[in-house]
């Protein structure tokens, strides 16, 4: 296990928007990012997210993702 894996575990709320993301076309963590405004203005937030997160967690949580394992990282190796 690297270094970034014991580091950045995504949570489960970051994991179906990263599971969403893919769907929508996303290959990478970067790309997931990118499609946050996306998400946000579209009808899955509540399918996705439920009630109990928020999508600020979940850019938070993809931030540190993001600074953790870098952009490039394949959202397949996190989901």
């Amino acid at each position: 296990m690297s270094t970034w894996e014991e580091e950045f575990s995504p949570s489960a709320a970051t994991q179906r928007v990263l599971a969403w993301a893919l769907r929508m076309g996303a290959a990478t963590l970067g790309e997931a990012y990118d499609m946050l405004d996306h998400f946000e203005e579209s009808n899955d937030v509540p399918e996705v997210l439920g009630e109990d997160d928020t999508i600020e967690e979940v850019r938070e949580d993809i931030e540190f993702g993001l600074d953790t394992t870098g952009p490039d990282t394949e959202l397949t190796s996190l989901l």
